[in-house]
């Protein structure tokens, strides 16, 4: 018999909207209860996100069969475990597609969970068990990791890992000391202890560790032509819309019908990982299956991982894992979380392609790429298929509300032979929902748009120049000097950090019945103001070389002369009007 089920036992950690309080609830109770939460509180926000689409995947899986009263879908054949036995019917698509819409109004409507999403958990209780010798969550069983090991040559035995690698933030091999580990008052002068894990610390490490793996395990269940899986969530720029509650975030990024433009995947059998054994998942990777539903999407593996049954969750725990192949990366993926951009080298020129978000760049600065139909230019722009929700949100609340738009990603070592995660990447802004989805020709998308790519301009071009500028006088090699080249990015990083509260508080006052052009010129008299506060502190703070500067065709340049011609460009780029008080 399996040992700590997920359904009964406490594990996903919540923020309890009442009491402001951290605890860990089961399956059941977080379905029971989802409304009473704030948010999902583990230990980091990568670790979140993938227990998040976890969550996903069993509403995507319930509300795909059933709807909110638990009756069965128009169009569903089901069996004895509730499976979808095969696709809708292509004459039923309206009456199905017409259906599951409804559900998701009377879902989000209704504040909570029905009853029918503990029903189906219950149907499928056996392949709950963290601890199990036939349906282990997440796994594969002993005899299915043996058939694994026989089909790769010149290998006997799986890698082993330890616990604390499970942690994705920092790896650590075992001589070297992890910079953060699972258990933050570990012993450090005994070996073993960081690899002891509670049930329930391994339960979403397990699910994290699926999402972002890295390379640096050697045994790889890979021919010649696949690329082994680094997790899929490493390679994505998740991006999801986060509710006034963990239920209601949950509703607004689950998909009653497609994500994508192709409306043939509305009715598809939904696939979650636990309604099939690990060796038909790991079969199903091998194989390069086409994963044409998010329920497998969300539960898709990157290791086939063997953890014993009997394992004591009191001593020091190992894991035997081994690589599998990565699933599609092209832009025919049905991935609605990531940020995608168009290629324009190698041999996917004009694809597009998922897109990481970059460390230490807010994530308004890709509002383009989120919320624009057509680029600047005309073409078509792939936005992320979360987007089509605002839509949906729009039509059933008559509600003037405000959402937050979420980004995340892991950071990597740089290493193609490794890829270790060190580092995750996170951050949001806030935004009407009518605002960002006004894509009217002078809507506001566009004109935020506008004002994000001016606000990038006069720090990157302007700013950047007149910090290019200091260093000419300071007789600096722009492109090989390390103390001209740390200080222009260390200013135009720290320039950054100062706009970016400015510009997202100004984002999220922004009201659908506001005049366009007074919020605009708004923005650009502060961002002016700003940008030009900074430029005289750099030119009160300079030196006597700076101020007597250097010889240039007959004339001198100095710190003053840099000065006023940033001065001079950034009127022309923002005007002069206003007050401004530098």
């Amino acid at each position: 018999m399996g040992r700590f089920n997920l359904l009964d036992e406490p594990w996903i950690s919540v923020l309890v909207e009442r009491t402001g309080e951290k605890k860990d609830v089961s399956l059941l109770d977080f379905f029971q209860y989802a409304s009473e939460y704030r948010s999902l509180a583990g230990e980091m926000e990568t670790q979140n996100f993938a227990v998040m689409r976890f969550l996903l995947s069993i509403v995507q899986t319930v509300f795909s069969r059933f709807n909110y009263d638990g009756d069965v879908l128009p169009g569903i054949e089901i069996n004895d475990r509730w499976q979808q036995t095969d696709p809708i019917d292509t004459d039923e698509d309206d009456e199905f597609c017409d259906a599951v819409s409804d559900c998701w109004n009377e879902l989000y409507q209704s504040g909570n969970f029905p009853a029918i999403v503990c029903e189906y958990l219950e149907k499928w209780r056996d392949q709950f068990y963290l601890f199990d010798a036939k349906h282990p969550f997440f796994q594969v069983t002993q005899d299915e990791m043996t058939d694994i090991m026989s089909r790769i040559p010149k290998k006997n035995q799986p890698t082993s890992i330890y616990g604390k690698n499970l942690n994705r933030t920092i790896s650590e091999s075992e001589n070297k000391t992890a910079l953060f580990s699972p258990i933050a008052n570990a012993d450090k002068g005994k070996r073993g202890r960081k690899d002891i894990l509670s049930e329930a610390e391994l339960a979403r490490w397990l699910l994290t560790f699926q999402g972002y793996s890295g390379l640096a395990d050697k045994v790889s269940l890979t021919t010649a032509d696949q690329r082994p899986s680094k997790g899929w969530l490493f390679d994505i720029g998740g991006i999801f819309l986060q509710g006034r509650s963990i239920f209601e975030t949950l509703v607004m990024n689950y998909f009653p019908e497609s994500p994508t433009d192709n409306e043939d995947l509305c009715g598809r059998i939904q696939k979650p990982c636990w309604e099939y054994s690990g060796g038909e998942v790991v079969n199903r990777l091998c194989m390069e299956s086409p994963i044409d539903n998010l329920s497998e999407l969300y539960t898709n593996w990157s290791r086939a991982i063997y953890i014993d049954p009997n394992a004591n969750i009191a001593e020091p725990l190992s894991l035997l894992i081994v690589k599998i192949p990565e699933i599609d990366h092209s832009d025919n993926s049905i991935e609605p979380m990531t940020l995608w951009r168009k290629n324009d080298s190698g041999s996917k020129t004009s694809q597009y392609i998922l897109k990481k978000h970059t460390a230490d760049q807010s994530l308004w600065r890709s509002f383009g790429i989120i919320a624009m139909r057509t680029t600047e230019d005309g073409e078509y722009n792939k936005q992320p298929g979360i987007f089509k929700q605002y839509e949906r949100l729009n039509h059933i609340s008559s509600d003037n509300r405000w959402t937050d738009l979420v980004g995340i990603s892991m950071k990597d070592d740089g290493n193609a032979t490794s890829w270790l995660p060190t580092d995750e990447i996170y951050d949001s802004f806030q935004i009407n929902d009518l605002v960002i989805s006004d894509s009217d020709p002078n809507g506001w998308v566009l004109r935020i748009n506008d004002a994000v790519e001016t606000t990038k301009d006069v720090i990157s071009k302007i700013f950047r120049g007149y910090l290019r500028g200091i260093c000419e006088i300071r007789s600096l090699d722009l492109k090989n000097d390390s103390i001209a080249i740390g200080f222009i990015e260390k200013e135009t990083t720290e320039m950054y950090a100062i706009i970016d509260p400015a510009f997202k508080e100004w984002l999220s006052k922004i009201q659908p019945t506001d005049s366009k052009e007074t919020r605009i010129f708004e923005w650009k008299e502060q961002l002016k103001k700003l940008v030009l506060r900074r430029g005289e502190s750099l030119f009160e703070n300079s030196t006597v070389k700076d101020l007597v500067g250097i010889e240039k065709d007959s004339h001198v340049e100095n710190i003053a002369t840099k000065y006023w011609q940033f001065v001079n460009r950034i009127y022309k780029t923002l005007g002069k009007g206003g007050t401004l008080e530098h």
